[in-house]
């Protein structure tokens, strides 16, 4: 504020030096007119004018700049609104989805089909998940174009014998069924390793997919009573469109093999092959 002060004190001044310095009279025509006033004065209203007819100049593009903006507040807020349609439809179509996923779930564990530790789909019943989906492949099916297979393998989780066992597990499981998508279920093998057959996918976005799947455990694992539990996971993953031929074996195989690599090859720690290609 005192800069600007200063600043309004020197403009000031140098106006009143200038009117100082320029009192004298000076005549001015005006078609059939003529008339005698100050040289500042009339220096003064000749700026002044110029001033009038910029802004008369530069007021259309003024009030068009005001239109289209205040057009483009009323488009933000209505794509604001629809947005938070969409999110709630959204929404409300997810908890249609984990509902019914946990009514199978229930099914599932109802049939002996789950295991104790995760209550996930037993391994055993790969196999035959696997070659019921690869029997349907269909190229103009949204679901059954493909099948892929991710191989998800947890490393530095408590051992049996560690008193964090028993609720790490159940932590892990959660953690990674909240990123899986409504194509995808989860098979696991008792011990550490995850599988997780996902239906319709295009290469390109299956292979967006494990790497979203592979930062799922980035972050500590929070136990109940507050403590943290940190554990890493490596995937490897193989994909089945409708133009291969390839068995529910041949499929588990190369993806298990993407996984050794994926822990092999270091920084990445996801790898993907097109079943029945080289690995």
């Amino acid at each position: 504020m005192p800069i600007l002060v200063v600043l309004a004190l020197l403009i000031a001044l140098v106006a009143i030096l200038f009117a100082l310095q320029n009192a004298y009279s000076v005549p001015v025509s005006f078609l059939i007119w003529r008339f005698y006033g100050s040289l500042a004065l009339i220096l003064l209203l000749t700026l002044a004018l110029g001033v009038i007819i910029g802004l008369l100049v530069t007021t259309p593009t003024i009030i068009k700049r005001g239109w289209v903006s205040s057009r483009q507040k009323r488009q933000l807020s209505q794509l604001e609104e629809d947005y938070q349609g969409q999110a709630q439809d959204a929404s409300s179509q997810k908890k249609k989805l984990d509902l019914m996923h946990s009514a199978q779930m229930q099914l599932f564990s109802a049939l002996g089909l789950t295991e104790p530790k995760t209550g996930l789909l037993e391994y055993q019943l790969l196999d035959q998940v696997l070659t019921h989906a690869l029997n349907n492949l269909n190229p103009d099916s949204a679901w059954h174009r493909s099948i892929c297979l991710f191989v998800m393998d947890i490393e530095d989780a408590p051992s049996s014998d560690d008193g964090n066992a028993r609720a790490v597990w159940p932590i892990i499981t959660d953690r990674i069924q909240r990123q899986l998508s409504p194509r995808s279920w989860l098979h696991f093998d008792g011990g550490h390793r995850f599988y997780c057959v996902t239906l319709g996918m295009a290469i390109e976005a299956a292979a967006d997919y494990g790497e979203f799947l592979s930062t799922t455990l980035d972050a500590p694992l929070q136990l109940v009573d507050a403590s943290e539990v940190s554990v890493s996971l490596k995937i490897g993953g193989a994909i089945a469109r409708s133009n291969t031929t390839v068995t529910s074996q041949q499929l588990i195989s190369q993806a298990e093999q993407m996984l050794e690599k994926s822990s092999l090859w270091g920084r990445s720690r996801f790898r993907m092959v097109e079943a029945g290609a080289s690995s």
